[in-house]
Parts: C-alpha cells; sequence; structure tokens
C-alpha cells in the first residue's frame, strides 16, 4: 500500500515539465563568424590593411546580429 507522499510526489514528476535549454549548443554560422574572426585578428596587426579589417568586423559583427551564431561562438571570437 502506497502512503500518500508517495503518491503526491510521483503526481509531480508526472506532471513536472522537464527542463530545456534555452541556447542551441551550436548554430548555423558558428564556423563562419569564427572565421572571419581569426582573420580579423591576423588582419589588424598590419598597418597597411587597418581599413580591410575594419570592413570585416563590420560584416563579422553584421552576421553576428541578424545570422545564427550562437553565444558560445560570440565569446570564443572575442578570446581569439
Amino acid at each position: 500500500m502506497k502512503e500518500l507522499n508517495d503518491f503526491v510526489s510521483e503526481e509531480a514528476k508526472k506532471n513536472a515539465k522537464k527542463h530545456t535549454t534555452k541556447d542551441k549548443e551550436e548554430g548555423a554560422d558558428d564556423k563562419r563568424y569564427i572565421a572571419m574572426m581569426q582573420k580579423y585578428k591576423k588582419m589588424r596587426r598590419d598597418p597597411k590593411r587597418k581599413d580591410e579589417a575594419n570592413e570585416l568586423l563590420d560584416d563579422a559583427l553584421k552576421l553576428s546580429r541578424t545570422g545564427d551564431v550562437s553565444k558560445k561562438a560570440k565569446i570564443a571570437g572575442a578570446y581569439l
């Protein structure tokens, strides 16, 4: 015979919603974003290519705003 506490806890487990993660692990544009950031970080060191580097950075930031880039990829791009 089940006790009342056991019965109530079983019902609570059945009715509880499963925890879902809000963020996806990987976005569709993650690899492209990281590659752009790597290229930018190399280009910005060369004084002759500063303008090209700034354009590339603008494109990468636009991709991060409008594309499917995960938070993990954005953090990775910042730490390159």
